[in-house]
């Protein structure tokens, strides 16, 4: 299959109502299967709502890109600006806490050029360093990014109830400096 162009682009108070379509929608095509509990998931869903897309979105020290195929959002990247990594707590840092794609729209180098599109500004900003945290059971994810040039720093626990054996994730970061 040909890799897809995406158009990329800041997102705006307009998408948020697409987002909060395709963000459920992403999130329960990768990590469904870590819920055995339906109430738990659907309020984990709700989470990735247009509702929770325009709160974070109101928040200065936060940015949302999108990635577009026909004028239609098929994924997005979320970067909060001035967070710690949880393992080292250094100051300088900014989460992406929220990479995710439509399932079509996988394994065609749309993540990472979201990502590279966040580390720009984070770049700008005179951010130090980015950081996210993966699931330990995504290894698709993982390796990914491994590849972009993030490097483990250590370990936690998904805080929400998933099934026991799979509450681990591995907090990864990429040096900006």
């Amino acid at each position: 299959m040909d890799r897809l162009e995406p158009r990329l682009r800041r997102a705006t108070a307009a998408d948020v109502e697409e987002l909060g379509y395709v963000g459920p929608a992403a999130y329960a095509a990768e990590y469904a299967y870590l819920w055995d509990n339906g109430a738990a998931l659907a309020r984990q869903l709700a989470t990735f709502s247009s509702d929770a897309f325009s709160r974070l979105m109101a928040r200065p020290e936060a940015s949302v890109w999108v990635a577009e195929i026909d004028a239609t959002i098929v994924g997005f990247l979320t970067m909060i600006a001035g967070s710690a990594d949880p393992i080292q707590s250094r100051p300088g840092g900014a989460e992406i806490p929220r990479i995710y794609l439509l399932p079509g729209a996988k394994g065609h180098g749309i993540g990472h050029k979201l990502l590279d599109c966040a580390i720009a500004q984070a770049r700008q900003e005179g951010i130090r360093y980015v950081w996210l945290d993966v699931m330990a059971s995504a290894r698709q994810a993982r390796t990914a990014y491994l590849k972009w040039g993030f490097v483990e720093l250590g370990a936690t626990r998904f805080p929400k109830p998933v099934k026991a054996e799979l509450a681990d994730m591995i907090v990864l970061a990429r040096q900006l400096d």
